[in-house]
């Protein structure tokens, strides 16, 4: 059955969660909602790992907004979509993007493969981006036929990466969703284009028959639109259970009325007031949007920043930053790796400090398969972790995050090229990848009994000077270093504390690449737990949320 004749039994469905929510601990509010405090488990964590994967990864090209350019008339075809669509594929009259979901089936995907892969990099929760904005659902659905079950791959894509994540231990499940920007997607580029009544006759995107798998707003109104969006939205978090949500595109489309506000307060309510079996309290994360205004109210669920866009400079509380494996954020032909696994382990190292959590995003091929180049990276990252994860997970910030090679020197602000007069800041950690001994970062254990440094690189000398680390400032009252040991290393450290700085020896034999971890435990039993310091930051806060414009929702 196609989506526009279901309508009715969903109603159903939101009305039955709306009273779950009411009759819970957290009411379907924005003010009762941000009293969730973010769960220990993802603080913990400090890795995730989802993916870029779709029937855009077929063609290939560019990127993964493949349906909304290769609509268009040869002469505003300016990126080549069409041109490359129509070389590969035929005609876009005869071979449209409903075909190359056709040709979408994965045959050389396999779950528990890609979830090994995830566990090889040593991530701590993991899962798939849904559905992107293209629409297309990698999961059985009862509310589309436009989904991987019916189309495609004819398969449980979701479901079976699922049930692999559920036999691992240490391993958490993650949903993300994009497609709240579907509706009227596959037309962004073919309404500018100057087609004829007579061309658009030709095109799947513009047949109303279609309508409810290209989300055309001529034959799909924003209230059927968003009522699907909703119950898909709600069939995942019941038939799955994922542990922790994130969204993209919601602050435009809550603002626009094509997600129902209260019936997106009622989901929310009902899956942190129901959770799941496998954490002690799920999660959703709020994005920070290019046009920094947060999808949902200041105070709301886990911020997350795309690539550290917009993050302040002092960046405090709970967040997130996601990025790619490798861009762009999809899988293309001839695809190269500019970051390797050293980028990632320096982000992470970084990240950590700062109170953080990392969530990468892999980019498979079309046939279901990841990348070689990708698989090398999640293990160098893995092989990483496995000898300095004391030192990562579980920690929180010191009083003092960095040394040597600061956040100063990674952020960078300045106009953006898109929108002249928009100051835009960027993270980037190159800089701290190339250090050879110059860049320190600190992370302790909960209880503050140990406190790990992180010396990025080797030094010629092989030995460096931590003037943080100086006499009186690391241990609890003044009271002193007992000892020092490296992370993986049998070696004993050589070490001194004076009024410069805490003097550190490499061992002969390094235990693992890129970056090092000093375990240092004081002779009072704990360490320093002075508050963390303060840094000039021109953003005005909320708490410890940059408040920016705020939300559109409040």
């Amino acid at each position: 059955m196609g989506n526009l004749g279901k309508q009715s039994a969903l109603l159903t469905v939101i009305a039955l969660i709306g009273i779950n929510a009411l009759a819970a601990d957290c009411e379907p509010t924005w003010e009762s909602l941000q009293t969730v405090a973010i769960p220990e488990w993802v603080k913990d964590a400090k890795f995730g790992i989802y993916t870029h994967w779709g029937p855009y990864s077929v063609p290939g090209y560019k990127g993964n907004t493949y349906i909304a350019e290769m609509y268009t008339t040869p002469e505003k075809d300016k990126e080549g979509y069409r041109k490359f669509h129509e070389e590969q594929f035929g005609p876009i009259e005869t071979f449209g993007y409903k075909e190359i979901v056709d040709q979408f089936t994965a045959p050389k995907f396999d779950a528990k493969e890609w979830v090994d892969v995830m566990e090889s990099g040593g991530v701590k929760f993991a899962g798939l981006c849904l559905a992107h904005h293209d629409g297309f659902a990698l999961w059985d659905s009862e509310y589309t036929t436009w989904d991987s079950m019916d189309r495609g791959p004819k398969r449980d894509l979701y479901g079976e990466i699922a049930k692999e994540v559920r036999k691992r231990d240490d391993m958490k499940l993650l949903a993300t969703f994009h497609h709240a920007r579907s509706y009227g997607f596959s037309q962004k580029s073919a309404k500018n284009a100057g087609f004829t009544d007579e061309e658009k006759a030709k095109l799947d995107i513009f047949d109303p028959k279609y309508a409810d798998i290209y989300f055309n707003p001529d034959y799909m109104t924003k209230e059927q639109f968003g009522l699907e969006w909703q119950n898909k939205v709600n069939e995942v978090m019941r038939k799955y259970q994922p542990d922790m949500f994130w969204f993209d595109g919601l602050s435009g489309s809550i603002v626009s009325g094509v997600i129902n506000e209260d019936a997106l307060l009622n989901c929310f309510a009902d899956y942190y007031n129901n959770g799941t079996p496998y954490v002690e309290q799920t999660v959703i994360a709020n994005k920070l949007p290019g046009t920094t205004l947060w999808n949902f109210p200041v105070g709301f669920g886990l911020r997350c920043y795309e690539n550290g866009r917009d993050m302040e400079r002092d960046v405090r509380g709970d967040w997130l930053i996601d990025r790619a494996i490798g861009y762009p954020w999809t899988w293309v032909r001839n695809k190269t790796y500019k970051q390797k696994a050293s980028y990632h382990i320096v982000s992470i190292v970084d990240i950590s400090a700062r109170g953080g959590v990392m969530l990468l995003s892999l980019t498979p091929k079309g046939d279901g398969s990841i990348p070689d180049e990708e698989k090398k990276i999640m293990a160098g990252i893995g092989a990483w972790l496995r000898v300095n994860g004391e030192g990562i997970y579980s920690t929180r910030p010191w009083k003092v995050v960095e040394e040597g090679v600061t956040g100063d020197e990674l952020r960078v602000v300045r106009e953006n090229r898109k929108k002249p007069g928009v100051i835009q800041a960027k993270w980037g950690f190159d800089q701290l990848e190339q250090s050879k001994g110059q860049a320190f970062r600190f992370t302790r254990s909960k209880d503050y009994s140990s406190l790990y440094v992180h010396v990025v690189g080797v030094p010629e000398s092989g030995a460096v000077t931590i003037q943080t680390l100086r006499t009186g400032n690391v241990a609890k009252n003044g009271a002193g270093i007992a000892s020092v040991s490296m992370l993986g290393s049998d070696e004993k450290i050589d070490w001194k504390q004076t009024d410069e700085g805490l003097m550190l020896v490499f061992p002969e034999v390094l235990p693992c690449e890129v970056s090092y971890t000093f375990k240092v435990t004081p002779k009072a039993g704990k360490i320093d737990d002075a508050p963390r310091e303060k840094l000039d930051d021109p953003i005005k806060r909320k708490g410890d949320w940059p408040v920016f414009k705020g939300s559109p929702l409040g």
